[in-house]
């Protein structure tokens, strides 16, 4: 996913809305997000790490998540678009939209 943004609610808001919509779920079991600052960390990890990193704007009341850095593991290379598409369902369902 190549970037992802929301008219309206902080990036600390939405990323509980995911995490709780995840839980439960095979990707929820895999996905964890690190928020440090202006960057978002989303990190998958089973059998491999693959990390996504994106650097947060602030746009009005929302905001805007633009993919900066990844490190793919050997392993999910195969199935990269599947589980960031799978994400990106999850995001659309609780307001944002995406770029795949």
């Amino acid at each position: 996913m190549k970037a992802f943004e929301l008219k309206s609610g902080s990036i600390q808001e939405f990323v509980q809305k995911v995490e709780s919509a995840l839980e439960g779920r095979d990707l929820g079991e895999i996905t964890k997000f690190k928020l440090n600052g202006n960057e978002l960390l989303v990190v998958f990890s089973k059998l491999g790490t693959t990390e996504l990193k994106y650097k947060i704007d602030i746009i009005n009341d929302g905001f805007h998540a633009q993919l900066v850095g990844e490190k793919i593991a050997f392993t999910h290379r195969p199935l990269k678009a599947d589980i960031t598409a799978r994400l990106a369902r999850v995001m659309e369902r609780e307001g944002a939209s995406c770029t795949l």
